[in-house]
């Protein structure tokens, strides 16, 4: 009895310490694929950048080796614990439409991807807009693309949200128009106002000459006269000409005492 107990134990001991032998060496596979596709990944970007390739394309490849070769490291590491690859996989198809499901997202992130690859809609550095994101565009990967804020946060966007809706490109044209507007009092001088306006522009540095800068009254307000002034810029300067335009004309209708009205109610008590 006891010598059928020991063979027992003995085989249990010995599937035990192949079976832990297994995980251990598929998860080192595992874990030597990643490695691998991290390597794979920055020499491909490497080799093709070469080329002169739009840096969009080469980011986008350089991710895509690295999901192949992960997801050669995964089968390798399945194969090592005896599993059937042929199994699992009928395995997997017989589950086909639960998994359609469930991959349905990553799938449609990766034709959007690939849409995006060949239809060029952004490049690497421009600065988009779309729903309430926006940011300049550093790099896009097989399911989703990276944009980095003006106060440096970045945001993932799944690829299937920026070919399924309205993305606007403020890079694309190379230059932006800005829209400024300044409220003066209705005692001010409007055309002086304008004059000095106008001065202000003339002097900037950052506004370009064509077209041509447009000085206009925007509108009538309960308190103020609206001036605006629509200028145009390098998509790379519009932030820079935004706030020094801001401060610049604040100092110039001080000095040439041009009065900014305040919201003010006046209220008349009966007697």
């Amino acid at each position: 009895m006891n010598t059928t107990w020991d063979k027992l134990w003995e085989s249990f001991r010995l599937w035990l310490g192949g079976f832990v032998g297994n995980i251990v060496l598929a998860i080192g596979i595992f874990l030597i694929g990643w490695l691998l596709a991290r390597l794979a990944s920055k020499v491909t970007k490497k080799a093709i950048s070469r080329g002169r390739l739009d840096p969009l394309v080469v980011s986008f490849i350089g991710s895509l080796v690295k999901a192949l070769v992960i997801l050669i490291a995964f089968i390798s590491a399945i194969a090592q614990l005896g599993i059937n690859i042929t199994s699992l996989i009928a395995a997997l198809g017989a589950a086909g439409l639960t998994a359609s499901f469930a991959l349905q997202g990553s799938l449609s992130n990766l034709v959007s991807g690939i849409q995006i690859i060949f239809t060029k809609p952004f490049r690497t550095g421009d600065y988009l807009s779309f729903g309430e994101y926006e940011g300049t565009v550093k790099r896009i990967e097989i399911l989703y693309t990276v944009l980095s804020t003006l106060d440096n946060k970045e945001v993932i966007v799944p690829n299937s949200q920026i070919t399924g809706g309205v993305v606007v490109n403020f890079s694309r044209n190379g230059t932006r128009r800005l829209d400024l507007s300044y409220g003066i009092s209705y005692t001010a001088d409007v055309e002086k106002a304008k004059a000095v306006l106008q001065e202000v522009v003339s002097k900037e540095p950052l506004v370009l000459k064509e077209p041509a800068p447009l000085i206009v009254v925007g509108e009538w307000k309960e308190s103020s006269i609206t001036l605006a002034a629509k200028v145009w810029c390098h998509h790379k300067d519009y932030w820079n000409l935004y706030f020094t335009m801001q401060e610049a004309v604040k100092l110039a209708f001080d000095r040439e005492g041009i009065t900014i009205p305040f919201p003010q109610l006046d209220v008349h008590l009966d007697k």
